[in-house]
Formats: C-alpha cells, sequence, structure tokens
C-alpha cells in the first residue's frame, strides 16, 4: 500500500500535469473533493497537496470561497524568473566542467526534441524536454540548497511557460535559444555561462509579463 506522502505527491503531480494539459487555468478552482474522487484517494492527502501548493505560491486560498489556482501579477513573474536565472546560472556556472560529452549530446538531442515538439504543438513533450535540458544543466552542482530551490522555481516557471509559450516563441526560437546555452558550455568561459543562462530567463520572463497585462 502506497504512504501518505506517496499520495500527497502524487496529488501535486496530478495537479501539476492537468495545468499543463490546460484542465486548470488561472482563476479556476481547484476542489479537494474532486481530485480526491478522480484519484481514489482519502481527502487527507489531497489536503496536504493543496497546502503545499499554496504555501509554493502556486495555488491561493480564499476563505469562505476555496482554493485556486493563482493568477500572477506581471512583477511575480518578473521575479520568478529573475531568480531563476540568477540561482540556475550560478549552479551551471559553478560546475561546468563536470558536464561530458555524453552530456553535452543529451543536450543537443533535447533541444531537438523540443524543436520537433514545439512545431507539432506537442506541450507536454516540450514541457518535459526543457525540463530534463536544463535539469541535466545544474544537475551536477554539489550545493544541494542551491539545487533544491531551483528545482522549486522549475515548477512555477513551467506551468508560465506552458500557458503561454506560443505567443511569445516560435519552434526555431525555443531551438536557437538552448543552442546558444549549449554554444556558451562549449566556450569553457564560466562567465559567458552564467551570463546566458540568466539573459535565457529574464527574456522570458519580460515576454510574458507583458503578454499578460
Amino acid at each position: 500500500m502506497l504512504d501518505r506522502e506517496t499520495y500527497k505527491d502524487k496529488v501535486k503531480k496530478f495537479i501539476y500535469d492537468m495545468i499543463l494539459k490546460g484542465e486548470y487555468s488561472p482563476g479556476d478552482q481547484i476542489k479537494e473533493s474532486t481530485i480526491a474522487e478522480i484519484l481514489n484517494i482519502s481527502r487527507a492527502p489531497v489536503r496536504e497537496a493543496l497546502r503545499e501548493l499554496i504555501v509554493d505560491r502556486i495555488l491561493e486560498y480564499i476563505p469562505h470561497k476555496g482554493t485556486f489556482l493563482r493568477k500572477l501579477t506581471p512583477k511575480e513573474i518578473i521575479n520568478i524568473y529573475t531568480t531563476r536565472g540568477v540561482l540556475e546560472g550560478f549552479a551551471v556556472a559553478e560546475s561546468m566542467f563536470k558536464l561530458t560529452d555524453e552530456d553535452i549530446e543529451t543536450l543537443k538531442n533535447l533541444t531537438l526534441t523540443m524543436f520537433t515538439s514545439a512545431k507539432n504543438n506537442e506541450n507536454e513533450v516540450l514541457i518535459e524536454a526543457g525540463d530534463k535540458f536544463h535539469e541535466l544543466l545544474f544537475s551536477k552542482c554539489d550545493n544541494a540548497l542551491l539545487v533544491h530551490e531551483t528545482k522549486k522555481l522549475s515548477f512555477r516557471s513551467h506551468i508560465l511557460f506552458s500557458q503561454n509559450w506560443t505567443e511569445i516563441y516560435t519552434p526555431d526560437e525555443i531551438k536557437k535559444r538552448h543552442d546558444l546555452i549549449i554554444k556558451s558550455l562549449l566556450s569553457e568561459n564560466r562567465k559567458l555561462v552564467e551570463e546566458v543562462i540568466r539573459e535565457h530567463y529574464f527574456e522570458t520572463g519580460k515576454k510574458i509579463a507583458l503578454f499578460i497585462i
């Protein structure tokens, strides 16, 4: 039997996947009873998952109304992407020489997957490939706290990107942006790598913020 912690994580992944599929949009209510029924589990782990997502500022609780997917302000969006860029840029610059030739090939293949899935409008495949690309970049960092905080921001930035990427980037632009990161890694210039990754996120945050105004 699955323990409560596993159930809670299952609920969080379910909500995350539903958001990526477009089943939940900003402002939509997320009902504890509905999720428990769909997943055929008790309400307790659902309640725990919702609480964590509220703490992570993915969801918000409105007294006497319920729990909803948060509508982020332009400033909040820019803050998310700015912070993610600073953290990931530093993490990758500190550990970039641990990336192997095989890792670089994996990054190239993931970039091609992103390009192809974007052309085919395969949103979930695109987001998953992007997640693997960036996690491989900072996974070599031995600062556990830095990696943890970067991953937490991944959750929020992936949701924002999945909801808005078709309005801000073409498939060719998505490929070009990730090719640029790979090129910076091959330069073996730490300062350049950090700058490229920071700008990678800064640009997206500004584009999404402007789009939702």
